[in-house]
């Protein structure tokens, strides 16, 4: 199988290749504005494979939830590769795609969502590798709660944003990884995986996953969090 994987829901950029059961990943420079850089890198990496973008099996996509930019850039990338060489989509949470990288029984992954919220969901592993719990949601660090059983693992750049307020003194929760971010390699193992029992989506159907609607704060909001009108 051949995949090329593409994440862009947090400010590291990756992309990644699938090919001779192998999977190769590469992280997209370009400091705040990695979208010059992401058609090429992913297109180098390809070339640097003896790849093209016909020779494809599919391509897998971080969907989110994230940076409504970022999730756009990634999206429309994809969308357009795959029409281009008649590929389908596998659309990948990015969330999940943190917990693939994890090996505790139980993990709860929470990304900094910005307007201080965090987007949070519970994954329990199974043979087949890890189930989320619910669909992910957006909450303030004090709202959210551990699943009522069992210890958990806690992962994600939440808890290094919001330290003393996501889960503080919870004894059932251990600190993981504060800087874990969603990763293009996770992403293409992932839809290997899921082809292997359900196929590709057509391009025009896939979409991002925001999770929240709302994308920046009032002055009011921002005031009352300390920052500046």
């Amino acid at each position: 199988m051949k995949l090329l994987g593409i994440e862009s829901s947090c400010e590291r950029v990756s992309v990644a290749v699938l090919c001779d059961g192998q999977i190769h990943q590469q992280w997209v420079e370009g400091g705040n504005t990695p979208s010059a850089r992401l058609i090429p890198t992913a297109l180098e990496l390809l070339a640097a494979h003896g790849l093209t973008m016909g020779a494809l099996d599919a391509i897998a996509l971080g969907v989110g939830p994230g940076a409504f930019t970022g999730l756009r850039l990634g999206c429309s990338v994809a969308q357009g590769f795959a029409l281009a060489a008649d590929l389908g989509i596998v659309p990948v949470g990015s969330l999940a795609a943190i917990a693939a990288a994890q090996s505790a029984p139980r993990v709860l992954v929470a990304s900094d969502a910005r307007m201080g919220e965090a987007y949070v969901a519970a994954f329990v592993r199974g043979a087949d590798g890890y189930v989320a719990l619910s669909a992910p949601v957006c909450l303030p660090p004090e709202s959210v709660v551990l699943p009522p059983e069992g210890v958990w693992l806690g992962v994600g750049t939440a808890f290094g944003s919001y330290a003393g307020r996501l889960l503080a003194g919870e004894a059932r929760l251990t600190l993981g990884d504060a800087t874990a971010v969603p990763a293009a390699g996770e992403l293409v193992h992932l839809a290997a995986a899921s082809l292997a029992h359900t196929p590709a989506c057509d391009p025009a159907t896939v979409g991002p996953t925001y999770v929240r609607d709302k994308v920046a704060q009032t002055v009011a909001e921002r005031l009352a969090q300390g920052g500046k009108a």
